[in-house]
């Protein structure tokens, strides 16, 4: 199965960008491809309609065209989608064929907060529901991140360490039933 995750923050101690990393190795050691965009990958010029996309847009709709699934790991700005992601997004609406067309999406988050960047992930769920993808139920938010992740973002505590393997189990058997009902 190939799967493409997106998010982290453009500050480079990022904790959702250490999340990331843990859920891309994650992924990959159960056997699936990855493509990940983050950080630098996602500095794009602000969406304006008379701007020709950055590559860097065509790069991330074309994985996204021939991914089985999306994990989004995103922080939370003000309860809501950081200005980089939500950029990302604007650029990929306005080419055709959609990338986001019936795309199962598993939200994630890490926060220093006791909420692990949830209240963000309603933000995701009603611009992701306008694009056309499929953001599942089940989400990853990750409170006090900064104590319950490793600078690799390995989770430190154990419940972490034991949902976050869990709900990527969860997701990836989720994404493999859509892709042979298809």
């Amino acid at each position: 199965m190939n799967l493409v995750l997106l998010g982290g923050s453009l500050r480079p101690a990022s904790l959702n960008t250490r999340l990331l990393r843990h859920l891309d190795r994650e992924i990959q050691a159960r056997g699936h491809q990855t493509q990940a965009f983050y950080g630098d990958a996602l500095r794009w010029p602000l969406y304006e309609d008379d701007l020709t996309p950055p590559e860097g847009a065509l790069r991330l709709a074309e994985a996204l065209r021939g991914a089985q699934g999306l994990v989004i790991v995103s922080p939370e700005y003000n309860a809501g989608i950081p200005g980089h992601l939500k950029n990302a997004v604007d650029w990929l609406s306005t080419l055709s064929p959609s990338p986001w067309k019936d795309l199962p999406v598993l939200l994630c988050a890490a926060s220093p907060g006791a909420f692990g960047g949830s209240r963000g992930m309603l933000s995701w769920r009603a611009t992701l529901a306008n694009m056309g993808a499929l953001a599942v139920p089940q989400a990853l938010p990750i409170p006090h991140a900064d104590q319950n992740l490793g600078e690799d973002g390995t989770p430190k505590d154990e419940r972490t360490a034991a949902f976050v393997p869990s709900v990527i189990a969860d997701y990836i058997a989720f994404c493999g039933r859509l892709a042979h009902n298809v």
